[in-house]
């Protein structure tokens, strides 16, 4: 066996004995969750929107790390992982927001996601591409979203609205900066790619996962859970529905 082909083998016998031991028990909750049905809700406002999709896209992310991981490429699964927990941060926010702010918060995200798309497409048209997309009909939709104050910022900047909470979700905020550098082209991915050997040559690495058995996953899908069933209790319905989630999470 080649030493390439042998150090591939002890890495995923490694990953495989640190991080598969809880990968199955992930897949299948999230498995679970994304399962359960919201076909008979009737949508009055926003909130159950935002607080079950950004729980099934939380869940998406579980059974994509969990494929990496069993691939022994739990290294590559940062974007992943930073999506995973910056759903969990969004959820915690709105679960911590004043439940008469919560519906605002909502449509001042999709505000900046409005004008984010509307400043797309100003770009490609100016550089005098044909961008087939109604502005208009983007622009139609009625948001009650306040231009500037602190909603505002916190509803833009994920810093702010972390910061904002009474108690804040500091280790899931830590991981998520974490876990940002090896998401983007940044001098710590390409270091970590490229190490220096003895500050002379250029060798072979790859991120360390900071979450190698997955445990700090694990704990998050909880919160992920209980924010998705608080919000929606919050949000007036009864618990036929407000507790769907959990009691599929919970049953696994």
């Amino acid at each position: 066996m080649s030493g390439r082909r042998a150090k591939q083998k002890r890495r995923i016998e490694k990953i495989s004995d640190s991080s598969i031991a809880g990968a199955c028990l992930i897949e299948r909750s999230a498995d679970a969750v994304l399962a359960v049905g919201f076909d008979d809700l009737a949508l009055k406002d926003r909130i159950p929107q935002f607080a079950i999709g950004l729980c099934r896209a939380a869940f998406t992310q579980s059974k994509a790390i969990v494929m990496l991981a069993s691939g022994g490429q739990l290294a590559a699964a940062a974007p992943n992982r930073r999506l995973f927990f910056e759903a969990a941060l969004r959820l915690h926010w709105l679960a911590s927001l004043p439940k008469e702010e919560r519906i605002q918060a909502t449509d001042t995200i999709l505000d900046k996601e409005r004008r984010d798309t509307a400043n797309t497409i100003s770009y490609l048209r100016d550089l005098g591409h044909d961008v087939d997309f109604n502005l208009e009909e983007m622009e139609a939709v009625l948001l009650d979203a306040p231009k500037k104050g602190t909603l505002q910022e916190q509803a833009r900047k994920l810093d702010a609205a972390v910061k904002a909470a009474d108690n804040q979700a500091w280790s899931i905020y830590a991981t998520w900066r974490e876990e940002s550098k090896f998401s983007h082209a940044s001098g710590t991915l390409a270091g970590s790619y490229a190490p220096t050997l003895n500050q002379v040559t250029i060798g072979h690495g790859e991120p360390a996962p900071m979450d190698p058995e997955l445990e700090a996953h694990q704990l998050t899908q909880h919160l992920i859970v209980a924010m998705t069933a608080q919000l929606l209790e919050d949000a007036g319905l009864g618990p036929d529905i407000a507790q769907r989630i959990p009691l599929a999470f919970y049953s696994v």
